[in-house]
């Protein structure tokens, strides 16, 4: 398939910040600029990493990846707290790739399982989660501080 042989996955550099802004800005649907996405990643560096997914040099989607230490075992927690596609380049496989080399990054990192979030009614993401595996966990609470 063409898609596969012109498809990139790699982890993102401060020079692709002025491309993860404008995936973050589609997806969360709040303006984000590439200074402070590199303000971000640079902050991650060593937790949490950015995968990029290029078609055509052109950045279509993104991973994002936490790994770190915790308290209750001696292996790292892994939790994909972002994964988007945009729109146009949905359908293709590139979703299932980018949470494929997540799930190896955090496999080579020690983790023995990989953790996600999303919305209860966001029913588009939980059924292409559970059909890649994924199942219900924990029920997921917070309290805003500000």
């Amino acid at each position: 398939m063409e898609m596969e042989e012109s498809l990139v996955i790699r982890p993102a550099t401060a020079a692709d910040a002025p491309a993860v802004a404008a995936l973050l800005t589609d997806f969360n649907g709040e303006p984000t600029d590439a200074a402070a996405s590199a303000r971000r990643m640079a902050a991650m560096e060593g937790t949490e990493t950015v995968l990029l997914a290029l078609r055509g040099g052109a950045a279509v989607g993104l991973c994002s990846l936490r790994v770190v230490p915790f308290l209750s075992a001696d292996h790292p927690y892994a939790e994909v707290t972002e994964l988007y596609v945009a729109p146009q380049h949905r359908r293709q496989g590139i979703a299932r790739r980018l949470m494929a080399e997540a799930e190896a990054l955090a496999r080579a990192k020690g983790a023995p399982a990989v953790y996600l979030l999303t919305g209860f009614r966001n029913e588009t993401a939980q059924a292409f989660y559970r059909s890649i595996g994924y199942g219900d966990y924990a029920l997921a609470m917070r309290r805003r501080l500000v």
